[in-house]
């Protein structure tokens, strides 16, 4: 059968520096696609109306869409165009011109020029949000990328949540993150994909890897993504952060106690000097040539809060998403400063930083502000077979959240076992009662191609695996063996720009990427973060 609630769509791939392409996305109450020009983006006054030139769907609280293929002009009170409303009841359309800003919950942009060949699943236009309340869109907040949920009947416990801030098609990832699951008796291992956030999902390819280890020691990916095993701990002798703090007790183990940076460096900040930093120093390494600085972490809010009152804080967002980030230089801009000024760097001290042939510097990206992700930063020793080793882990200030820190002095590649998905399951799909097997969405993440899953609020559907073969004949394996399972999968999403954004924005100057962008977010995040976390976790849409 083929999809009720999710689209499979086709689109062009260039070979690009960044992982990504331009491509199509389907018009959701017909089956066509489309593809627009890029053109200037004008940027008025936040008490002007603006012009959005890119073609514009806006999803309002009564679960129906309104479609302005030509742009709409913007004021605090409305949304006005030529534009078409398509309701849940019906796919058929009528004119709607006007949309009162309090109805919009958020708006999005779609391609506008038509495209040969595409494929499609199936179309329904705003069934998703059908199912949620108004009084929860109206305060929705929550953006997470896709998240994967252990199956386990119930309500589900959190695994990891999947690419996040790929806002555009050129900035599309692959992510690959350790699971706490185990596969059942017949070797099989279940997942549940949600989206929950208000973001249209595309996602490209998901798979399954495993690697059978020794119980002592820990399959983790490291900065590149690929697993490796660590093993050989060492213990922390001290860790002391740029206020001067002793933190060991905080980064020692995997308590919840989590580490944020100290008031005193975030009110310091200014024009480059954004940093907060961790020393660490481990003796009594076992011999070898390199270190894995295991973490357990996720991002705080602030790069939640660059990206709604930052990036998509202006009436030209949509414009600037649709337009902006489809050039590439554009794009490369963002990719390059991204790389150079968020994330977390690792350096061991004795170890020029400027040996970029044994890596003596490791970063990690940004990884999402829902789930932790267990990860290594491998680096080189200042010396072979050195027993002590001084670790600098550096970041913008109070970026991440920091559960557990370890340095592990033996490192490896295992051999993985790559499983593949062979079903997937839409256990309340739009139509009907029934779970029904979704065989296009199989199709369309078998491969990283150009197929793709699409996803929207509220929907959620089953991933089943192929048998692990080597689990399915250990099924009570030695207690001197286990099996982690990892998740790699790849894609982008569109943010759904709020209307109240629209209404109210947070800047009237075009977006420009740098330390002053970064600082005036985390003045905004130091001056209401405890008010904005309980908004943001609060507002989680439920999923069917």
């Amino acid at each position: 059968m083929t999809s009720l609630n999710a689209r499979v769509r086709r689109r062009a791939l260039r070979a690009l520096a960044l992982v990504g392409a331009f491509g199509a996305v389907a018009f959701s109450a017909a089956c066509v696609f489309y593809r627009t020009e890029v053109r200037a983006v004008e940027r008025p006054t936040a008490d002007a109306p603006t012009f959005i030139k890119s073609p514009l769907k806006a999803h309002l609280k009564d679960g129906s869409i309104v479609v302005f293929r030509n742009g709409a002009t913007v004021t605090r009170e409305s949304l006005t165009g030529e534009g078409r409303r398509y309701t849940l009841q019906n796919t058929t359309s009528r004119v709607y011109d006007r949309v009162p800003m309090d109805s919009v919950v958020g708006v999005e942009t779609f391609e506008n020029k038509v495209n040969a060949a595409p494929t499609v699943a199936a179309s329904i236009a705003g069934a998703a949000l059908g199912a949620v309340a108004a009084a929860v869109l109206a305060v929705a907040i929550f953006g997470s990328c896709p998240t994967v949920y252990a199956d386990t009947g119930a309500t589900g416990e959190l695994q990891a949540e999947g690419f996040s801030y790929s806002i555009a098609p050129l900035m599309e990832q692959r992510d690959v993150d350790p699971l706490r699951v185990r596969a059942d008796s017949t070797g099989r291992v279940r997942l549940e994909l949600r989206n929950e956030a208000l973001e249209t999902h595309y996602i490209n390819h998901i798979e399954l890897l495993a690697v059978r280890h020794a119980t002592g020691a820990r399959i983790v990916p490291d900065q590149s993504g690929r697993p490796v095993l660590v093993s050989g701990f060492a213990d922390i002798d001290s860790a002391t952060d740029r206020a001067g703090r002793d933190v060991r007790s905080t980064l020692q183990s995997r308590d919840g106690s989590l580490y944020a940076t100290d008031p005193r460096i975030m009110r310091d900040a200014r024009l480059g000097d954004l940093d907060d930093w961790i020393d660490v120093h481990v003796g009594e390494l076992p011999a070898g040539d390199s270190v894995a600085v295991v973490l357990r972490l996720r991002n705080s809010l602030l790069n939640t809060v660059l990206l709604y009152n930052g990036m998509l804080g202006g009436r030209d967002a949509a414009d600037w998403l649709h337009e902006g980030l489809g050039h590439f230089g554009t794009t490369a801009e963002m990719a390059l400063w991204n790389r150079r000024t968020m994330g977390l760097r690792a350096t061991v001290d004795g170890v020029s930083r400027t040996d970029v042939v044994h890596g003596a510097t490791a970063r990690l990206g940004d990884v999402g502000p829902i789930a932790f992700r267990d990860v290594a930063l491998v680096l080189p020793r200042s010396a072979v077979n050195a027993r002590t080793a001084r670790i600098r882990l550096a970041f913008v200030a109070d970026n991440w959240r920091i559960d557990e820190v370890r340095v592990a002095g033996t490192v490896s590649r295992p051999a993985v076992t790559t499983l593949a998905v062979e079903r997937v399951v839409v256990p309340t799909p739009a139509v009907g009662t029934a779970p029904v097997l979704d065989t296009a969405a199989v199709s369309a993440i078998a491969a990283a191609d150009t197929r793709y899953l699409e996803t929207r609020p509220s929907q959620r559907m089953v991933l089943e695996f192929a048998r692990d073969h080597r689990s399915a004949r250990e099924a009570s394996p030695s207690a001197d063996s286990t099996t982690t399972y990892m998740i790699a999968w790849q894609g982008w999403y569109r943010e759904w720009i709020r209307g109240d954004w629209l209404a109210n924005p947070t800047r009237t100057e075009p977006f420009k990427p740098g330390d002053a962008a970064v600082l005036t977010a985390l003045r905004r995040w130091s001056e209401r973060k405890d008010s904005f976390e309980r908004e943001f976790y609060a507002s989680r849409i439920p999923v069917r």
